[in-house]
């Protein structure tokens, strides 16, 4: 109980402060498991820099809260194109700003049993399982009528922290309050690896409430009133 009351402390307080380092991260690491001693560490600064890196992962794929886009023509007579290499999940793909959908590689099936070998303008953009690091387009544009610039919006991973000033989440001022969570996912390994289960535990769950309310925080829009007309 006691423990859980100061991990508790300890998030409240974290939670007013504003960008922490990976320096500052590890540091708070070293003294949630009492591992402070600058002359008998147990535990490598590449070690915690490890776990908080591995922590912030799991927070991207957990959250879903990091957007990015990426911009690229159509090549006539190209079907499929490169994502980016921090790419995770697609949110909407324009073509010279016009919405189009997607279609899974079945339901384009179901449309033509030739779509693959179809060119003209697209209309639907598709991904295949098989080469899930690319985006491919039916119609494929295959004349310079078919020809456009696709933008594509997508859930990325953050950029993997490797210097002790580098700051969690691509430094995003929205996302600074929650930086302090890998504290935590650090904490929590170390202390799995210490055997140190009950500890191990408190901080886990402090990791797992802290990034939940974070995926809560980054879709909300709090000053947006659909229902509002005119001057209200």
């Amino acid at each position: 109980m006691k423990m859980l009351f100061k991990v508790s402390l300890l998030l409240l307080l974290a939670g007013q402060a504003s960008a922490s380092t990976l320096s500052e991260l590890r540091a708070d690491a070293r003294s949630l498991i009492t591992d402070a001693h600058s002359t008998r560490e147990r535990f490598s600064d590449s070690e915690l820099n490890a776990w908080i890196n591995e922590g912030q992962k799991v927070v991207d794929v957990k959250t879903l809260c990091n957007y990015k886009s990426t911009v690229f023509p159509l090549v006539s007579g190209t079907t499929y194109y490169s994502l980016p290499s921090d790419f995770i999940y697609i949110r909407r793909v324009t073509r010279d700003a016009l919405s189009i959908q997607e279609m899974t590689p079945a339901g384009l099936d179901g449309r033509s049993a030739e779509w693959e070998n179809q060119s003209g303008l697209p209309t639907y953009y598709f991904l295949n399982f098989s080469s899930r690091t690319k985006i491919g387009f039916a119609p494929f544009p295959n004349a310079t009528s078919d020809l456009a610039t696709i933008k594509v919006e997508y859930i990325s991973q953050s950029t993997a922290l490797t210097n002790d000033t580098d700051v969690p989440f691509n430094a995003i001022s929205e996302f600074l309050p929650f930086n302090y969570i890998l504290t935590y996912y650090g904490a929590y390994k170390a202390s799995i690896v210490d055997e140190r289960y009950d500890k191990a535990k408190v901080f886990l769950d402090s990791f797992n409430v802290m990034s939940d309310l974070m995926k809560v925080r980054c879709v909300e829009r709090i000053n947006y009133l659909p229902s509002a007309i005119g001057k209200q």
